[in-house]
């Protein structure tokens, strides 16, 4: 059996796998990296049907074809709520959980502003990301509706929190995330906002690849 260990990126709305290209090429030693599409290409009658029990099989069906056993897991935004709802679900695939920018229970007229804004955006806003208008808004949409507060007590691995200073809306939460799960711990991001692997890039590998060598060492 390899001594490698696998980190699965899953990325944010609107957000393309591309978006870790600087957190896999700082992995630690012992560490490789894989970004996976947490859309897989699905147009929008396949995102119309978007869950994020759906979205955790998908990565499932990708570890599997990868022949991935088990993974640490990374994730940004929406990235973060799938890698949670996956260590929920499927706990045996999961070694570790990194959830950055992540949400326990959306605020309701935060989500729903969102939607407002992204509904009025042209559809070029969008593409210039790599990312399709009609594929998002049932995302964001079905984020809206997800609450994880009752289930945060049942994840059971090593996880990591990790929050941009500048990220207000949510950094109760990710306080609230790192109350929530055993042992949890809790990094801030001086100076970052909302997408921090991008706009604090080396603070974000940096605390993650000392997460994953720290979670090594112990065994987990």
């Amino acid at each position: 059996m390899s001594s490698v260990r696998s980190v699965v990126f899953l990325h944010g709305l609107a957000e393309v796998p591309g978006v870790w290209d600087a957190q896999r090429a700082a992995l630690p030693s012992g560490f490789e990296g894989v970004a996976v599409d947490v859309f897989d290409g699905a147009g929008s009658g396949a995102a119309s049907a978007f869950s994020l029990e759906g979205a955790s099989a998908l990565v499932v069906d990708e570890l599997d074809r990868l022949g991935i056993e088990q993974a640490d897991v990374c994730g940004l935004s929406l990235g973060a709520m799938i890698a949670l709802q996956l260590a929920l679900d499927h706990p045996k695939r999961v070694r570790s959980l990194t959830l950055a920018a992540g949400q326990v229970k959306p605020p309701r007229a935060l989500m729903a502003v969102q939607s407002a804004v992204m509904r009025m955006l042209p559809s070029s806003v969008f593409e210039k990301q790599g990312a399709a208008k009609d594929v998002m808004l049932p995302v964001l949409q079905a984020v809206g509706r997800v609450d994880f507060s009752a289930r945060l007590a049942a994840v059971s691995v090593p996880t990591l929190v990790l929050c941009g200073s500048k990220d207000r809306p949510n950094l109760p939460a990710a306080r609230w995330l790192a109350q929530g799960i055993r042992d949890a711990q809790l990094h801030i991001i001086p100076g970052a906002g909302h997408q921090s692997h991008i706009q604090a890039p080396d603070e974000f590998s940096r605390a993650l690849g000392a997460f994953l060598t720290g979670a090594a060492a112990n065994g987990k």
